[in-house]
């Protein structure tokens, strides 16, 4: 495990580039961008969350928004009686497949708001943007080119605090596409407007700026290489082999898997109704 600042050392001390500044904002570019594909790939334990979602809401329209920072869903269980919705692709739901089912897909009209006025200063958990008249508080937004995620804890203000470069006429969206929408299914094969979920997802991690900073990764060994891998093509202008490095990412994002096991659940006999099964109850009685 290293600091952001010992990974662009390493990094620049190899290629022997320690003093150029450019080459220094390069690498924080590449590890953040790594840094987020690894946490797109792999359930990472310190970035899963989970939210409660209603169904039943005014706001339902084709399914319910999730969280535009989500990076993957885990699993999806019903608030009031606990019984798991079993992942199916919008593609092929079954409709003489009895057990609750959910799908998630991306909407064309994904983004909510956007424009190319936002001034964001270092260090701060606020903007400015004369584009923008309307409040969403509650959604994410993201700031031009930068990798991170911010929620709206007011019209112009966001969390966490903003560390990178300031932000100077910056293009902005609120709710950016790749946002997506959860739909559940009864046995019935309709759509649930009546229950809440419970959903078990991992989020992207906030961007590294600070040296300060360490990777929410139990094992930075697949980030270090792939950072040294595209610098040494890169800045270092080297000519690579078309496996050099490969076969150490992938055993070392192999091993990232085996540390970021996901969930298992209990393991409880269930009906074709995802209806527990209970030795309490008469068995000849009325299901």
């Amino acid at each position: 495990m290293i600091s952001f600042g010992e990974l662009q050392d390493d990094v620049l001390r190899a290629l022997r580039r320690t003093n150029s500044e450019e080459d220094r904002e390069t690498v924080k570019r590449y590890a953040n961008r790594f840094y987020f594909s690894i946490c797109r790939a792999i359930p990472i334990k310190e970035l899963r969350r989970r939210v409660e979602i209603d169904l039943s809401s005014a706001d339902y329209s084709d399914g319910m928004w999730l969280k535009a920072n989500m990076a993957d869903i885990l699993g999806v269980w019903d608030v009031d009686d606990e019984f798991p919705y079993v992942h199916r692709d919008r593609t092929t739901i079954d409709s003489k497949e009895y057990a609750y089912r959910y799908y998630d897909y991306i909407p064309t009209d994904g983004v909510l708001a956007s424009g190319d006025d936002a001034e964001v200063p270092k260090g701060s958990s606020s903007f400015t943007a004369d584009s923008l008249t309307d409040d969403h508080t509650g959604e994410y937004i993201k700031f031009g080119s930068e990798p991170g995620f911010y929620l709206l804890t007011a019209a112009k203000s966001f969390s966490p605090v903003y560390y990178g470069k300031k932000l100077e006429g910056a293009d902005y969206v609120i709710r950016p596409m790749g946002t997506r929408k959860i739909v559940c299914i009864d046995s019935e094969n309709d759509e649930i407007t009546d229950r809440s979920i419970n959903v078990d997802y991992w989020e992207f991690p906030p961007p590294m700026y600070n040296d300060s900073d360490v990777p929410l990764l139990p094992s930075t060994r697949a980030l270090e290489l792939m950072v040294m891998k595209d610098a040494m093509a890169i800045i270092g202008k080297r000519s690579l082999t078309a496996n050099t490095f490969d076969r150490d990412i992938e055993a070392a994002m192999s091993e990232l898997r085996k540390l970021c096991p996901p969930p298992s659940a209990p393991l409880k006999a269930r009906d074709g109704t995802n209806t527990i099964f209970s030795l309490d109850r008469e068995i000849f009685e009325s299901r």
